[in-house]
């Protein structure tokens, strides 16, 4: 997958117009074919610390599917320079029947794309079908910061809602550099601001950063571990880069039947949100 991450680097950056937009809604789409590997998926379980025997991991296939994300981003077609997205919030919808024993095909195609005060919003949705049945589907939400402003678009508003200050700690979750770049290894993420300070100086980033999905998927292992999950949609929203090493609190509240978290960092006094999500 660096080869993805090299070839983003060389990609010109395309003009950006309303009927180039309106384009992504047909084409390009990609998809591939692969067979999951059940021994990858018990190493990604034991370092994200997944120990549901009967529910897959929400945010296993958006580890599988990620090349091809890349791949879509960095297409001639794609207007969007993948190097400098920020990948904003990502929404998992279905995911309780995915297997690991079967082959499966997924595709990736552009969503929408929204105005946003920094730039633009981009969807790109990924869906999975094992034995001509969906079985996965998720979208991920990328920011493009660009001054451009092509036309009338829907503006980008978050749906995610914080815990309030009823949230209680229900567990501490900690990252080293070691544990981080075995990450990059499992996920395929090699992107260079999570490898190490001197890879990430370069992009601007003062250490190296915890990748958002790792973040994101121990928090969803720890709230498992509480009370555990059923197929429930999962939403979470970046806000802030975690730097390396990190230690950081993860706060539940229950909200009729939606379940809200955060995790922000151990330190109070800091007060950074890392990212806030729900479960419906």
């Amino acid at each position: 997958m660096l080869g993805l991450y090299l070839q983003a680097g060389f990609k010109k950056a395309a003009a950006i117009t309303p009927s180039t937009l309106e384009s992504l809604q047909r084409a390009p789409v990609l998809w591939q074919t692969f067979l999951p590997s059940a021994r990858h998926y018990r190493k990604y379980c034991k370092l994200v610390g997944w120990e549901n025997p009967t529910l897959m991991h929400p945010f296993y296939w958006q580890v599988r599917g990620l090349s091809l994300q890349l791949r879509l981003l960095a297409h001639a077609k794609s207007p969007f320079k993948l190097l400098g997205l920020v990948h904003l919030q990502n929404r998992v919808e279905e995911y309780a029947e995915c297997r690991t024993d079967i082959p499966c095909e997924l595709v990736a195609r552009f969503g929408v794309v929204y105005q946003h005060r920094c730039g633009l919003a981009v969807e790109v949705t990924v869906t999975g079908n094992q034995r001509g049945k969906r079985v996965y589907s998720a979208t991920g939400t990328y920011l493009m910061q660009t001054t451009v402003k092509p036309g009338p678009l829907p503006a980008y508003e978050s749906q995610i809602v914080a815990p309030g200050v009823n949230a209680t700690a229900i567990g501490y979750l900690t990252f080293s550099a070691r544990l981080v770049r075995r990450y990059a290894r499992l996920s395929g993420d090699v992107n260079p601001i999570h490898l190490s300070t001197l890879t990430a100086r370069l992009f601007g980033f003062k250490r190296a950063i915890v990748h958002g999905m790792y973040s994101a998927a121990q928090a969803i292992s720890t709230m498992d571990k509480q009370s555990p999950l059923t197929d429930g949609t999962v939403r979470i929203a970046f806000k802030q880069p975690m730097f390396v090493p990190a230690k950081a609190s993860l706060l539940t509240e229950h909200n009729d039947d939606q379940l809200r978290f955060s995790l922000v960092s151990s330190d109070r006094e800091q007060g950074e949100t890392y990212f806030t999500g729900h479960i419906d």
